[in-house]
């Protein structure tokens, strides 16, 4: 029986392409299963390993940052790797069996993979890229600047070692074997297939108003004050409904306390990542309002875009190059002219209750295709080739 083991630098239940990977390997069944995580929570029938976590960017001192970043100016690099949390990660290592597969969910611990298959501890290793890693953030000179040239070290110096790398889009992917020449293929994040008869769909094209929904990150790189002007400019008969998260939380209080008065802008509770495709069910319209203002958002293709198929909502997204290209394909929603809120209106009102109606009968066809079970063949297969 093979034996696979996922590291990941944070909690894997926190996370949904690793959670969900997790659960592909578990149905195919046949492998003896290990996680290594950050903080990692209880997985039945996974065998766990935890090490703790280090003081994020807000809880470390000034001092502390500038220390940082001075090493990674300096190319002191192995101090930022080898950091004595996950020096752990050695440990539990040495702990398991002989290994035949490392599945990486952060760059910053493939590392310790590619160290363990130096020492026979390993058979290959597997990188799972959810974006290109030395732009994370690069509107931020500071961070480019600092924590930017760690990253490309990362990916100048262990990436081509890796045996086969998992990516999110063609855009992401290309970019990766331009630069570092690693060999993988797009693996589309998918969500489990829930029956139309499970989920709490209203009838929408009954609807006098006409509901919007955004989840999941808000930030300034995602632009995501455009949310407030969509919102006042929308006409009468529609809602946007925001249920966002933020790792910085003072901008999202602000985008809170600039959105009081806006009357069809509703911010809602996040629900638990589980309940997230039934919640959103109730809801007309997905948004994904993105612009591309970073490389990594053009070419994303992010988790929300399949919730929301899940959901069996009409997708409303920018033209963003892979999510753009996916929705005209699949037919599953409307696509914005260029990059500017009044395109996403415009877009917006070319719809009428019927057609929103008619394109959510549509991707009743489209969930099935695009879940979890349907993505198993596909890992089944990229094993196979890695084993």
């Amino acid at each position: 029986m093979k034996k696979i083991t996922l590291l990941c630098d944070y909690d894997v239940l926190k996370r949904p392409r690793p959670y969900r990977l997790l659960q592909m390997l578990q149905e195919i069944g046949g492998f003896h299963l290990s996680v290594i995580a950050k903080e990692c929570s209880p997985l039945q029938g996974i065998k766990t390993f935890s090490f703790p976590p280090l003081p994020t960017a807000k809880e470390r001192t000034r001092e502390q940052n500038d220390v940082l970043k001075q090493w990674c100016q300096k190319g002191a690099f192995e101090k930022l790797i080898f950091t004595p949390n996950r020096l752990k990660i050695r440990e539990f290592l040495c702990e398991l069996p002989f290994q035949d597969l490392l599945i990486i969910e952060d760059i910053t611990l493939l590392p310790f993979a590619l160290e363990s298959k130096k020492r026979a501890r390993c058979g290959k290793v597997l990188i799972d890229l959810r974006e290109y890693y030395p732009l994370e953030y690069e509107n931020d000179k500071e961070w480019l600047e600092g924590f930017g040239l760690f990253f490309r070290h990362l990916c100048e110096v262990y990436l081509p070692e890796v045996d086969y790398a998992l990516c999110v889009s063609d855009g992401l992917l290309r970019r990766y074997k331009t630069e570092f020449g690693i060999q993988g293929e797009v693996f589309l994040s998918l969500p489990e297939f829930v029956p139309a008869r499970n989920l709490a769909l209203s009838k929408h094209a009954q609807d006098k108003e006409i509901s919007l929904l955004y989840h999941g990150f808000v930030s300034a790189d995602r632009s995501s004050e455009n949310l407030l002007e969509l919102a006042k400019k929308l006409p009468a008969r529609y809602k946007l409904c925001l249920m966002v998260l933020s790792n910085q939380p003072q901008f999202l209080h602000s985008l809170q306390e600039r959105a009081k008065g806006i009357e069809n802008l509703v911010f809602l509770p996040p629900v638990p990542m589980g309940e997230i495709v039934n919640f959103s069910a109730r809801f007309c319209i997905g948004l994904i309002p993105f612009f591309p203002t970073t490389f990594n958002l053009m070419h994303c293709m992010p988790n929300k875009l399949f919730e929301y198929l899940q959901a069996r909502l009409c997708i409303l997204t920018t033209p963003l190059e892979s999510v753009g290209a996916f929705v005209k394909e699949n037919q599953c929603g409307i696509v914005a002219e260029d990059f500017s809120v009044d395109s996403l209106i415009n877009a917006l009102q070319l719809l009428s209750p019927t057609d929103i109606a008619s394109i959510q009968a549509h991707n009743e066809s489209l969930a099935q295709k695009y879940s979890t079970q349907a993505n198993i063949p596909k890992l089944k297969t990229i094993l196979q080739r890695i084993l």
